[in-house]
């Protein structure tokens, strides 16, 4: 195995070992491009910091977890720890006593760590594995095992990767990790917003089928803790129209959906969460039946609340929160262009393809075929549209807003915004019109006030 000429030098002074995630992952056979995570022992701080220098820019992460940030000379960067053992001190995996020393064996190291698939290194350059913990045999029988019945206490956030792994790699929890978990679960509150963020991203992200995750964490108790607003939909039955309850459903969409996008996937997995409250019994000539008007706003609603309390950033919430409150929206080929082109504008041109990608996702997790050749034939009619170049928002007009302020003699304000809202009106129904010349005359035309129009 060749190594790069700091892996070299360290080699020759002590011992280096992949570690963690990265041997997993190879024994799966999944490739990672490049190592980031790597254990030092044998070499004492000062000597390998020297190294270290000679081949590229390193920084101590903090000193009391004897960690490097190490971007060598030409390739990416990666971190470097020396063996550590740790025990937390106090909630929320904010507090613990920390003994790093470079003299300890690996092993040592490994028995810190979360789960026995986690807690394997491959010393280089032979590869040869370190396994304490029997981790390689669990991965193999495809069991999640927690390494001391303390951890989760120490690290409440391990639920959630524990979830994560089983979802991931398709492994079972052995009883006494789960009875730990699910013992553990009421300290998930404990855990800080973005580390919770972090980790249901993962899950969102990583696994093929995350709502498998998600059915664990809600099976363990930890649901109910970072997602009540998902949790509470499990039991409420829908009607003639959705085989599942609320729960089911949402876990289903969200599998459905595409895992390349975490914008999508959060939308679809909360997109039907105010059924919760917009249930109702009606009774009519259809008989009697439930129904959910206007759950697309409440589940708006509630998906802003989820995402701002983990702290995504405002964007990201605006634009999901939008994603779920238009995923209503009823598509019928007797459509005339100026109504797919009024479709366009109102869910805006950058947010159409997730939007049709929700929409998929919702009709394959119920295997909805004529919704979704009614959909195509939508995305076709957006794609020729888009083809014209027709103007779908404000910004695409040939006129701006100190063209309105200088042709109206008007100052900034309301009167401007109403202006450009009638013109991209008129240019969805005639897209001819929009051109600077014609704009203006319009604007002219039907603002203009009295006296202007008298003096004229």
């Amino acid at each position: 195995m060749s190594l790069a000429p700091w892996q070299e030098d360290v080699v020759g002074a002590g011992e280096l070992y992949r570690v963690g995630g990265v041997v997993r992952d190879r024994l799966l056979g999944i490739e990672h491009v490049e190592d980031s995570d790597y254990l030092v022992r044998g070499i004492e701080p000062a000597r390998l910091e020297a190294i270290l220098s000679r081949h590229g820019r390193v920084a101590l992460v903090g000193k009391f977890f004897g960690v490097y940030h190490f971007t060598p000379d030409g390739l990416p960067p990666c971190d470097i720890a020396f063996p550590r053992v740790e025990q937390s001190t106090g909630p929320g995996h904010r507090e613990f006593a920390v003994q790093t020393d470079w003299r300890l064996p690996v092993e040592d190291d490994l028995r810190r760590r979360d789960f026995t698939i986690n807690a394997m290194a491959e010393r280089l350059p032979d590869g040869t594995r370190v396994d304490p913990l029997g981790g390689e045999t669990d991965l193999r029988e495809r069991r999640l095992r927690m390494i001391f019945p303390a951890a989760f206490e120490e690290d409440p956030l391990r639920i959630l990767r524990g979830a994560r792994f089983a979802a991931r790699f398709d492994l079972s929890i052995d009883d006494a990790t789960a009875r730990a978990m699910q013992a553990a679960s009421a300290l998930l509150a404990t855990v800080s917003a973005e580390r919770v963020q972090e980790e249901l991203s993962k899950l969102l992200t990583q696994c093929v089928t995350p709502g498998r995750g998600l059915d664990l964490l809600h099976t363990l108790g930890g649901l109910a803790v970072v997602l009540p607003e998902l949790d509470r939909c499990h039991g409420v039955t829908q009607n003639e129209y959705h085989p599942d309850d609320v729960y089911v459903h949402s876990l289903k969409v969200c599998d459905a959906a595409r895992r390349e996008s975490l914008l999508v996937r959060w939308a679809a997995l909360l997109h039907d969460v105010g059924k919760v409250d917009a249930r109702q019994t009606v009774e009519d000539e259809r008989g009697r039946r439930v129904v959910f008007y206007g759950h697309e706003v409440v589940s708006a609603g509630l998906a802003h609340q989820v995402l701002e309390r983990l702290r995504y950033p405002h964007a990201f919430v605006s634009r999901c929160t939008h994603l779920v409150r238009e995923h209503m929206f009823r598509y019928e080929p007797a459509w005339k262009p100026v109504t797919v082109r009024r479709f366009m504008a109102r869910i805006g041109v950058e947010n159409v393809d997730d939007l049709f990608a929700l929409r998929e996702a919702d009709c394959r997790s119920r295997d909805l075929r004529d919704e979704l050749a009614l959909l195509e034939e939508l995305k076709e009619r957006v794609r020729l549209e888009l083809e014209a170049r027709s103007g779908m928002k404000v910004a695409d007009l040939a006129v701006g807003g100190d063209d309105i302020m200088d042709v109206l003699q008007t100052r900034p304000g309301p009167k401007v915004g109403e202006v450009l809202n009638y013109l991209l009106d008129r240019v969805l129904e005639e897209p001819e019109l929009n051109t600077r010349e014609t704009l203006l005359k319009l604007a002219r035309t039907n603002f203009s006030d009295e006296r202007e129009k008298g003096g004229k």
